[in-house]
C-alpha cells in the first residue's frame, strides 16, 4: 500500500502532489492550511486538499490557472494560490463570502478538533486535571489546614505556659505555623501529582 493510499504523505511528497515547491507546503502550514496527523509530520491528503481549496483566494484564481498550466500541472485537482502572483481577477463577491465562511467553519473545527485532542493528551499524561476534582481536593486540604490551625492553641497552650521567655514563645509559635504551612504545601503538592492529600 502506497502512502497516498493510506491517505497521508510526507510535506515534501505532498508539495510533490501539488506540482509545487516544498517551500509552499511549508507556507500552507505555516498558515494552518494543511490538515496534520496528531504528530505534526505528515499531512492527510484529502482534508488538506479540501482546506486548501476552500481557503484559497478566489479573487487569484485567473493567476492560478495560468502558473498551473505554464508548469503543466492540473488545477481541477487543487486550486492553489501562487504565493508570487502579481495580478488578481475581481472575484464575485457572493462566492468569496460563501468561501471565506467555508473555509473560517474548515479552520474554526480543525483548531477545535486539535484543541480537543491536545486537552485529551494533557489530561491522560496527567499534566491537567478536572476542575470538579482540584476544587474538591483543595476545599479538601484548606479545611484540614483550617482544623489544624484552631487547634494549635489547644496543642501550644501547655507548653507555652511553661515558658517565661518571650522571643522564646515566638520561635515555639513560628515553628508551629511554619509547621503548618508545609502541611498545606504538601497537600497541594499531592494534589498536582494526583495523590490524595
Amino acid at each position: 500500500m502506497t502512502e497516498h493510499q493510506e491517505g497521508t504523505v510526507s510535506l515534501k511528497a505532498f508539495a510533490r502532489i501539488l506540482g509545487c515547491k516544498p517551500s509552499y507546503v511549508t507556507q500552507l502550514k505555516g498558515e494552518d492550511r494543511l490538515v496534520l496527523t496528531a504528530d505534526g509530520k505528515r499531512v492527510r491528503v484529502d482534508e488538506s486538499l479540501a482546506l486548501i481549496r476552500g481557503t484559497a483566494d478566489p479573487s487569484k484564481a485567473g493567476v492560478v490557472e495560468r502558473h498551473a498550466a505554464a508548469r503543466g500541472a492540473p488545477t481541477a485537482a487543487v486550486e492553489l494560490e501562487d504565493p508570487d502572483a502579481d495580478e488578481a481577477v475581481p472575484a464575485d463577491p457572493v462566492q468569496s463570502s460563501d468561501t471565506r465562511r467555508r473555509a473560517k467553519a474548515l479552520a474554526d473545527k480543525a483548531e477545535t478538533d486539535a484543541k480537543a485532542a491536545e486537552l485529551d493528551y494533557r489530561q491522560r499524561v496527567g499534566e491537567l486535571l478536572e476542575a470538579a476534582e482540584v476544587e474538591h481536593l483543595i476545599k479538601s486540604a484548606v479545611a484540614t489546614f483550617r482544623g489544624s490551625l484552631e487547634n494549635l492553641p489547644d496543642v501550644l497552650a501547655p507548653e507555652l505556659s511553661a515558658i517565661k521567655d518571650e522571643g522564646r514563645i515566638r520561635v515555639v509559635l513560628s515553628e508551629a505555623i511554619e509547621h503548618k504551612l508545609e502541611e498545606l504545601s504538601r497537600a497541594f503538592a499531592a494534589i498536582g501529582r494526583r495523590e490524595q492529600p
